[in-house]
C-alpha cells in the first residue's frame, strides 16, 4: 500500500511526495479512504507517533471548498504545541493548494489572531478550546457553516478539563456536521462523549506494536524521594556527552528541579504551563541548538515538541499513566540510533515498574547508582577531555591568541609558581568543588542508604493509622486492612485546572 493507492488529488500526493513519504501508516490507511469518501462521525484510536496527524489533515484538505470564504473545519487539541504541529502539518500538505489556515491559542496576541481572521477567512481553525471560546463569545469567530470538528488528542484533552469547552464549541457548530475524534485511548469519558454526541460513528482502531523500541536501554533506579535529585546528578555526571529530557509531575517540580540544577552549574531549561509563549520558544530554541544539555519539562509542556537526537530521557518519578511512559521515552532512540530510558523510582513504588513491564512487553532494568569512586574518574576523565581540547586549541591558535596590556599583569602574578604549583591551584579550583560533593553525598549514602542499595522487592506496609503520605504519583491513604492502607492516584499534575487555556476578561 502506497499513498498513491488512497486517490487522493495530484496536489496533495505531490505534497506527501516532497515530504519523503511513501507508504501511509496504518491508522492512515484505515482513516483516510473513509474521512474522504465518507460524511460520517469518527473515532480513531492508535498509539503514539503513528502519524495519525496526518491521519486526518490529509482527508481534511482533500474536502475542503476553496472557492469558499467560511470557516469550514475546527481542529480542538488540549495544548498549543499540538495546535502548532496541527497548523504545520495543514501547510505542508497544503502546499498546492490555496486552502488558508488560522490558529487560535492562548498566550498569543489577540489584536494579531482577529487581524488574522479578518483579513485571511480561513478555511480551517486550529486551536486550544479555551481561546477559541473566547472568539466565539466576541463574535470574532462564526462556526455556523462548518462541517467538520476534529479532535486531537482527545484523551488527553477530556484529562485536561476540557469536556465542558468542547460540548460548548460544538453547540456553535451545525446540526448537520461530523466529529472526528482520534485518540490513543478510550477511556471511560470519551465513550461518553461518543454516546452523547456521535452519530453512529465508524471506530477504526490499530494494535499496540512497537510498544518499546529495542534500540531503547531503558533502566530504572530505586531512589528515596528526598535524594531524587542527587541521584539524577550522578546519573548526568557520569555520562560523557549529555544530550537528554527530563519528565517531571508537575509544573512546580520542573521549576524547582531546573532551579537547583542551574545553581549546580548544569546547562539546563525548562518549559512548563506558566511560561509565556515567547518564553517556551526561547528554551526550546537553547535547547535544540545545544547550548543548553538538558530540558526538564512536564508531559502536557512537551506534547507535540519534535527534538531530534535525544539521547537520554530522565523520568523524575514513575509517569502518571502507562501511555505516557512510552510517549516520554519515545523521544530517544530514534533514527537507528540508541538512546536511554532512566526513571526514579521511590521504593514504595516499584509497583509502577511492574505495571509498565507488563504494558510494554518489556523487563525494564534495576541499575545501581554508580559510586564515589566511579563519579570522581568520570569527572576526572571528561575535565582532562577538556584539558587536551584547550590544549589542541593553543596548539592550533599559537601566537594568534589575542591579549592587551592586562595579560602582563596577570602573568606576573604566576612567575613565582611552577608549572607544578599552577597545575595543583588549577586542579583545585576546577575539580574539588564537584569531587567535594560526591564526599558529601558518599555520607549521605551511608545514613539513609538510599542510592541503588535496595532490591526490587518493595518494602511491605505499614498497619493501621490514618495521615496520607506522598510518593511519586500516588498517594497512601490510611484505612485499615491487611497492611494499611492502598494506594490511589494522585491526579494533581500540569493538567490541572489552571493549566487551561482561558483568560475570560484578556483584552483585543
Amino acid at each position: 500500500m502506497t499513498f498513491d493507492n488512497l486517490n487522493l488529488s495530484e496536489e496533495t500526493l505531490r505534497a506527501i511526495q516532497d515530504l519523503g513519504h511513501t507508504t501511509p501508516t496504518e491508522i492512515q490507511t484505515k482513516s483516510i479512504p473513509t474521512l474522504i469518501n465518507e460524511n460520517c462521525d469518527f473515532v480513531g484510536q492508535a498509539q503514539t507517533g503513528t502519524g495519525k496527524t496526518a491521519a486526518f489533515v490529509i482527508p481534511l484538505i482533500e474536502r475542503i471548498d476553496t472557492s469558499s470564504s467560511s470557516i469550514q473545519a475546527v481542529i480542538l487539541t488540549p495544548t498549543r504545541e499540538l495546535a502548532n504541529q496541527a497548523s504545520e502539518e495543514i501547510a505542508k500538505m497544503s502546499k498546492y493548494k490555496k486552502i488558508r489556515s488560522e490558529i487560535i491559542i492562548g498566550q498569543k496576541s489577540y489584536t494579531d489572531q482577529i487581524r488574522g481572521i479578518k483579513r485571511n477567512a480561513p478555511h480551517i481553525i486550529v486551536g486550544t478550546p479555551g481561546r477559541i471560546i473566547d472568539l466565539l463569545e466576541k463574535r470574532v469567530l462564526d462556526f455556523s457553516e462548518t462541517k467538520i470538528l476534529i479532535l486531537d488528542e482527545a484523551d488527553e484533552m477530556l484529562n485536561m478539563g476540557f469536556l465542558s469547552d468542547v460540548q460548548e464549541i460544538l453547540t456553535q457548530i451545525n446540526t448537520g456536521r461530523n466529529i472526528w475524534m482520534f485518540s490513543a485511548t478510550l477511556s471511560p469519558a470519551i465513550k461518553r462523549l461518543v454516546q452523547s454526541e456521535f452519530k453512529d460513528p465508524v471506530f477504526v482502531r490499530t494494535e499496540n506494536k512497537n510498544m518499546s523500541n529495542d534500540l531503547i536501554h531503558q533502566k530504572y533506579y530505586l531512589v528515596r524521594r528526598k535524594f531524587f535529585i542527587e541521584a539524577l546528578c550522578r546519573l548526568i555526571d557520569i555520562q560523557e556527552n549529555i544530550y537528554g529530557l527530563i519528565f517531571c509531575k508537575t509544573r512546580q517540580d520542573t521549576k524547582d528541579l531546573s532551579q537547583e540544577l542551574t545553581d549546580r552549574g548544569y546547562l539546563i531549561e525548562s518549559i512548563h504551563g506558566d511560561m509565556g509563549q515567547s518564553q517556551r520558544e526561547a528554551a526550546l530554541s537553547r535547547f535544540k541548538e545545544k547550548k543548553v544539555h538538558l530540558l526538564a519539562c512536564t508531559d502536557v509542556a512537551a506534547r507535540g515538541i519534535d527534538i531530534q537526537n535525544v539521547g537520554h530521557v530522565f523520568n523524575y518519578g514513575a509517569p502518571q499513566d502507562l501511555e505516557s511512559y512510552v510517549h516520554r521515552i519515545g523521544r530517544t532512540g530514534r533514527a537507528g540510533k540508541e538512546g536511554v530510558a532512566i526513571t526514579l523510582v521511590d521504593p514504595n513504588f516499584t509497583g509502577d515498574i511492574r505495571r509498565i513491564e507488563q504494558f510494554i512487553k518489556k523487563k525494564i532494568d534495576l541499575c545501581k547508582l554508580p559510586d564515589i569512586d566511579e563519579l570522581k574518574k568520570s569527572v576526572v576523565k571528561k575535565e582532562l577531555l577538556n584539558m587536551e581540547r584547550i590544549k589542541g586549541l593553543v596548539e592550533e591558535k599559537g601566537e594568534s591568541f589575542k591579549v592587551d596590556d592586562a595579560f602582563e599583569t596577570y602573568k606576573e602574578s604566576f612567575e613565582n609558581l611552577s608549572k607544578e604549583d599552577v597545575l595543583k591551584v588549577f586542579f583545585s579550583w576546577h575539580f574539588n568543588r564537584k569531587l567535594k560533593r560526591y564526599d558529601d553525598i558518599g555520607k549521605i549514602d551511608e545514613q539513609a542508604r538510599s542510592f541503588g542499595s535496595f532490591s526490587s522487592r518493595p518494602p511491605r506496609g505499614r498497619g493501621g493509622g490514618g495521615g496520607d503520605r506522598s510518593y511519586g504519583n500516588y498517594r497512601r491513604s490510611g484505612g485499615g486492612g491487611n497492611g494499611g492502607g492502598g494506594y490511589r492516584r494522585d491526579r494533581s499534575s500540569e493538567s490541572s485546572a489552571p493549566y487551561r487555556e482561558r483568560k475570560r476578561s484578556a483584552p483585543y
